[in-house]
């Protein structure tokens, strides 16, 4: 019996997060997968608004991370009204 204990406490200590991290998970966007194909470079003016926009974007998405495990890391209606308000 004592074994069984320490086996699930192991168990439990290695395979669980914190709930606010676990919800977290949810809302964090994935990295985007390399795209197949030969990559077009496009015009050094395009690529440097695209690096600027997925700075930014990574910036904003990190942000609403934060602000959503501040308040407790569960999403509510008026967690997202919130949300709007403080980044739009």
């Amino acid at each position: 019996m004592q074994r069984n204990k320490e086996t699930l406490a192991a168990f439990l200590t290695e395979n669980t997060m914190p709930a606010a991290v676990s919800h977290l998970r949810d809302f964090i966007m994935p990295a985007r997968p390399a795209k197949a194909g030969p990559a077009r470079p496009g015009t050094f003016l395009s690529r440097m608004v695209q690096a600027v926009y997925d700075i930014r974007t990574r910036q904003v998405e990190r942000e609403i991370a934060r602000f959503i495990e501040d308040r407790g890391g569960r999403m509510t209606d008026d967690l997202e009204r919130k949300i709007e308000r403080h980044f739009v």
